[in-house]
């Protein structure tokens, strides 16, 4: 069977595909939105994780048939059961997602209360994640069944698939040893990484939705140029040809444009800051359940009923219901003007008036840095010689270019209050203009 969809165009599905689709696990995702409050801003992003996720499986499958594609060795049998655990990975990576996929991540109870089995070590007792709710879901509810059962003439188990997502499972590596080498660095890496299928889908997905270019990259020659290289020690990594580094480029400033531009936009921090507020206030009263069966109710809408609960008793539900965000009067950024947002915070906290300060930092790539996770390899192909691999970040210099995070700085207050407060910065925009200190100090030319 094939799905339609309006990034990629006819998706293939096979029947074993459809029956964990078709199951209220995945269900539950269509039911969840993409990019939470932007639809406020952008009409069109109504786009649900659903969506995305059958987008991310599609390109799961294509990705695996180029990066493997000169694997001769890998057998037949082999092969479909390692590129069905990918595409089950790509499409399972966001089962968790609570309500608003990032907005409501504040409302999840700590990890060590799901008691998520088939664990290297149980979870953190503090503040969970969607991906905890992720392995909720594949190893510790019904879903788990269905996988197995759909999957079993493949060999392919919601176990491996899990063991994809993080590495925090417990999985027996023979899972990933074929031949004498092991995929799952490879797998693992196009599941969640640097050059993932997430990232190709949700770029292309949100900027077709919201309207805008910012998101857009050749991803049919990204994927035709993926490849692999296999270490010392039989481990198969993720590769690139050198011939498709201007399209990872462009591939990654796609990514950060998105997130200044659409991620970051205004109005949708201002609600996300609201949301939490009502959470600081009324959190335990719509906190979500560590249930795996409770959770599977736990979406968009439970949400909005429980806004519409509390409408009367918080100003920031009723805001959020009303469309009636606070205003903007100060945001500094890189490319702007630096305002005292500071001070004014000062002022604003002297004089008892509500609002929000909000920061968002932005970072083109963490592969540079000590935390970059798995390493990608670029293949470099001379007209005599061997062939040449380069680490990812030593074949391009965008990683050097864009070193320094984005860090963007607004505050809001009520409409009500936006004069009084416009004028007090008005009055430390002059009181800064007078401190700053002249173009060039006195005798600072001498040595000209």
């Amino acid at each position: 069977m094939e799905i339609r969809d309006p990034i990629h165009g006819p998706i293939p599905v096979t029947s074993a595909e459809a029956e964990i689709i078709d199951s209220p696990w995945l269900q539950r995702l269509r039911n969840i939105k993409q990019l939470g409050f932007s639809e406020l801003t952008f009409p069109g992003a109504g786009h649900s994780r659903f969506l995305h996720s059958l987008g991310a499986m599609h390109l799961a499958g294509l990705a695996f048939d180029a990066a493997l594609r000169e694997a001769d060795w890998l057998a037949g049998a082999e092969r479909a059961r390692l590129r069905q655990t990918l595409r089950l990975a790509a499409l399972c990576h966001d089962l968790g997602h609570p309500p608003l996929s990032h907005s409501s991540e504040v409302l999840l109870p700590p990890g060590a209360e799901l008691g998520v089995p088939d664990l290297r070590q149980p979870l953190p007792s503090d503040q969970g994640s969607h991906e905890h709710f992720t392995l909720l879901f594949l190893l510790g509810s019904g879903l788990r069944d269905v996988i197995d059962a759909a999957m079993a003439p493949l060999g392919v188990r919601a176990l491996h698939v899990a063991a994809l997502i993080s590495d925090e499972v417990a999985c027996d590596p023979a899972v990933f040893l074929v031949a004498g080498r092991s995929f799952r660095d490879l797998l693992a890496a196009l599941v969640s990484g640097e050059l993932d299928v997430d990232r190709m889908d949700y770029l292309l997905r949100d900027s077709y939705f919201t309207g805008v270019s910012y998101g857009k990259f050749d991803v049919e020659w990204l994927i035709a140029h993926l490849c692999h290289r296999e270490d010392e020690r039989g481990h198969l990594h993720l590769g690139l040809e050198d011939r498709a580094l201007f399209s990872f480029d462009d591939f990654l400033l796609s990514r950060h444009h998105m997130f200044l531009m659409v991620y970051f936009h205004k109005k949708s921090v201002c609600y996300d800051q609201m949301l939490r507020r009502f959470y600081g206030d009324f959190g335990e009263a719509v906190r979500a359940p560590a249930s795996a069966d409770a959770y599977l109710e736990f979406d968009d809408h439970a949400l909005w009923r429980s806004l519409r609960q509390f409408e009367d008793r918080s100003a920031w539900a009723a805001g959020i219901l009303r469309h009636r965000p606070l205003r903007l009067v100060a945001e500094s950024s890189p490319a702007g003007i630096a305002e005292p947002i500071a001070p004014l915070v000062q002022r604003l906290q002297g004089a008892g008036i509500d609002h929000l300060f909000v920061t968002s930092k932005g970072a083109l790539s963490k592969y540079h840095a000590a935390d970059r996770g798995r390493a990608i390899y670029v293949r470099k192909k001379p007209p005599f010689g061997p062939v040449q691999w380069l680490e990812l970040d030593r074949a391009t210099r965008l990683f050097e270019r864009y070193a320094d995070h984005t860090l963007l700085t607004r505050l809001y207050v009520h409409p009500h209050d936006v004069d009084q407060v416009g004028a007090w910065l008005v009055q430390l925009r002059a009181e800064a203009a007078t401190e700053a200190p002249l173009p060039f100090a006195a005798g600072s030319m001498g040595d000209a």
